[in-house]
């Protein structure tokens, strides 16, 4: 694979810039062929010869980096027969498992506000006992969590005014047996924890994706697109030029991965016996759909069971599925709320627009309220005029608020200052306070767009129905929206898919080395 080295030479000064066009060239000139690739018509890799009979190792490529995602990874780590690479299109892994951070110490979980497992037996619980045994996951309330969060549910009442307050008087504690786990020191932890330590994955750079790829231990990348997926066995990959592209592949699916790294854009063929869509279901809809343009109606059959008749028939199921969107808002204050609760899930139906609300300063790990040190600790990167607001502004109290489905979707196209403002007055109209005497020091917010699915293609209660998997097209989906709305329902989703799928090529590859054996006889 390529490599720049970046150490400039002695002599006389050569520009930054030419020196490196200078050395690229060098490097490729003496460089072995490799797949890197700028384009379908670069350079690649001879295949090298295999012994007669030999296992080979098949590739599934899973697109999408939350927690079904994850999950599926942590699935296919170990098995030997499996090289698995895992991509993700933003610049972190974990999905909607987002956290963020301004002004030096000011940090929100604006995506999933804490962990529950339904069931003690079920993947994602391990995971949460594993994170806890690391030290990335902590108890916020509930079980043995000591002090425990006053996290509840309440309802609305009308004020003097009209307005809707919360009604104090419906409070109802969560169970104590309902266990909230978070993420420490955010909830962005866990989703690289899993990577890391219960995937065992690796994060090779751009250049080397699949190069050194060691049986059994995944790879993922961030940062990272899928420009297209065609099917490989609907074309005839002997007759391709061995200059381009999957030129005579024996593998289902053919991609050209977009990597963003260094500054640079790298792209690079990819061929995979088996891809796993583990995205929201409105990109699945569209991956199936770019697929099936790319499949001519031959090779459908006439019969509804053909090759084009199923991927239809994967893109219909994900376009079925619809979804709430969220909008969440992050919102500090240069003093305490002092309200008597640290979360609140409002009942329906929610008069005020609000669904839920945080205290994030009372989780675990975060930073307490006027013990931080400031927006004086602020890097250059943050914009000086907000950080020039105040000295103080970095020790504020942070709360995260879920706009309900109803006020969600009526402003799904708001911008998000105007979204931002309007849900911080209604928080504030909510619990009662003085929109005058209280300041706020950050307001911002970010619209989650497809939240909550509707109708989930699968069924969560039921293990062999929580993904959508074909073993004959070599394409799965996984997700929220195949299993449940909860964060331990995609990963759960994301585990039973790898279990079937390393079920499926285990007898791939024992029926091609058998066949090998009796071609060598």
């Amino acid at each position: 694979a390529m490599a720049t080295l970046r150490v400039r030479p002695a002599g006389p000064f050569v520009s930054s810039r030419c020196w490196r066009v200078a050395r690229r060239r060098d490097v490729r000139r003496l460089a072995p062929r490799c797949d890197y690739s700028t384009n379908d018509a670069d350079v690649f890799r001879a295949k090298p010869i295999e012994p007669v009979g030999a296992k080979k190792p098949k590739k599934v490529t899973i697109i999408g980096g939350g927690l079904a995602g994850l999950g599926c990874l942590a699935a296919l780590s170990g098995h030997e027969h499996i090289n698995a690479t895992l991509l993700e299109s933003t610049r972190v892994l974990g999905g909607r498992v987002r956290s963020k951070a301004a002004l030096g110490a000011l940090a929100w979980d604006q995506g999933a506000s804490y962990f529950t497992a339904k069931d003690p037996a079920s993947p994602f619980a391990e995971v949460l006992r594993a994170g806890r045994a690391d030290g990335v996951v902590e108890l916020w309330a509930g079980g043995d969590a000591s002090p425990g969060a006053r996290v509840g549910t309440m309802g609305t009442k009308k004020g003097p005014d009209g307005v809707h307050v919360v009604d104090e008087s419906s409070w109802e504690p969560f169970a104590a047996s309902k266990e909230l786990y978070v993420g420490v020191p955010s909830m962005a932890d866990l989703p690289v924890f899993v990577a890391d330590k219960v995937a065992n994955a690796v994060r090779p750079e751009a250049s080397w994706l699949g190069d050194n790829a060691v049986p059994g231990t995944p790879e993922y990348l961030t940062s990272a697109f899928a420009d297209r997926i065609q099917a490989l066995r609907t074309q005839d990959t002997a007759s391709i030029p061995p200059n381009k592209p999957h030129s005579g592949s024996d593998r289902n699916w053919g991609l050209m991965i977009r990597v963003r790294e260094g500054g640079h854009m790298w792209y690079k063929p990819w061929e995979s016996d088996v891809v796993v869509l583990a995205t929201q279901a409105p990109a699945a809809a569209k991956l199936t759909a770019q697929i099936l343009s790319s499949v001519s109606a031959e090779w459908d059959g006439g019969d509804g069971s053909g090759f084009a008749s199923k991927i239809l028939a994967a893109a219909s199921a994900a376009d079925r599925v619809k979804g709430n969107h969220c909008w969440s808002l992050t919102v500090a204050f240069a003093e305490p709320l002092d309200l008597p609760y640290e979360g609140v899930m409002m009942t329906a139906p929610f008069e005020s627009g609000v669904a839920w609300f945080a205290n994030n300063s009372s989780k675990p790990g975060r930073p307490e309220p006027g013990k931080g040190k400031g927006a004086q600790t602020a890097g250059w990167a943050y914009r000086w005029a907000e950080v020039g607001t105040s000295l103080t502004v970095g020790q504020g109290e942070c709360w995260v608020v879920q706009a309900s489905p109803e006020w969600s979707n009526e402003r799904c196209d708001m911008s998000p200052d105007d979204a931002a403002s309007e849900l911080c007055d209604a928080f504030l109209k909510l619990v009662g306070k003085d929109q005058a005497g209280v300041k706020p020091v950050h307001v911002k917010a970010v619209i989650w767009k497809f939240a909550y699915p509707l109708n989930p293609a699968g069924d969560p209660e039921d293990e062999s129905k929580r993904y959508l998997f074909d073993p004959d097209l070599g394409l799965g989906a996984c997700g929220d929206w195949t299993s449940g709305p909860r964060a331990g329902d995609a990963y759960d989703s994301g585990v039973a898919l790898g279990d079937a799928v390393a079920e499926h090529l285990a007898g791939e590859v024992e029926r091609e080395a058998l066949q090998g054996e009796g071609k060598a006889r």
